[in-house]
C-alpha cells in the first residue's frame, strides 16, 4: 500500500514561521507575525528552543487578537488563552532526545501572557493552542500574534504557527492562506 507524502497527510496542518529569534536579536522583543484564523480552527503556536541562562534567557509568551493580518498594532488587544489545558511544555538540560512526554502547565486563571521562570536554563519547546472560538468575531477580531519578550543573545528561539481544523480542507498547494485576511 503507497502511503501519502507528509504534506499531503498534513493538508489540514498548515505551518507558518512565526519568527526565529537569534544573537542579532539580543535584548529585543520578538514582535510574531499577524495569521488569519478565519479559515481555521485551531492553532497550536510552537517554541522550540536552545539553553540561556536562569536570569536572561526566559520565555515570555503574549499573544494578541487583531482584526486584520497587516500588522496594525492600532487594533490589537490581549487573546487570553494561556489556561491549564492550552499550555504544554517539553524542557532538557542537554537533549530533548530523551524528553518524550510533555508536561501539562498549570495556570489557573486565563492570560494573555505565560511567563515561564525555568525555561532560560533548559533547552525545550513550549506548545500553546489558540482556538478560533476565543476570538472576539463579533467586533472582527479574526486574526493572531504572538510575541516574546526580551531574549537575551545566549537564546535562540524558533516559533511556528500550526494551523488545524481548515473550513475547506484541500491539497497542500490549494489550502487558502492564513497571511491573507
Amino acid at each position: 500500500m503507497k502511503s501519502a507524502k507528509c504534506l499531503e497527510e498534513m493538508q489540514i496542518h498548515p505551518i507558518i514561521p512565526a519568527y526565529v529569534v537569534d544573537d542579532g536579536d539580543d535584548d529585543t522583543v520578538a514582535t510574531g507575525g499577524y495569521i488569519s484564523m478565519k479559515n481555521y480552527g485551531k492553532c497550536l503556536v510552537l517554541w522550540a528552543f536552545n539553553d540561556g541562562t536562569a536570569t536572561t534567557g526566559d520565555i515570555d509568551i503574549e499573544v494578541y487578537q487583531a482584526t486584520d493580518v497587516t500588522n496594525s498594532l492600532s487594533d490589537a488587544k490581549a487573546l487570553d488563552v494561556c489556561v491549564t489545558g492550552r499550555i504544554y511544555t517539553k524542557y532538557a538540560a542537554a537533549t530533548l532526545a530523551a524528553t518524550g512526554q510533555w508536561t501539562k502547565v498549570t495556570q489557573a486563571t486565563a492570560d494573555e501572557i505565560y511567563d515561564d521562570e525555568t525555561s532560560g536554563e533548559a533547552i525545550g519547546m513550549i506548545g500553546v493552542e489558540v482556538r478560533a472560538e476565543d476570538l472576539d468575531t463579533t467586533n472582527g477580531f479574526d486574526c493572531i500574534r504572538v510575541d516574546l519578550d526580551t531574549i537575551s543573545s545566549a537564546k535562540l528561539v524558533c516559533g511556528l504557527y500550526i494551523l488545524m481544523d481548515p473550513k475547506y480542507p484541500a491539497a497542500p498547494e490549494l489550502m487558502l492562506s492564513a497571511l491573507a485576511d
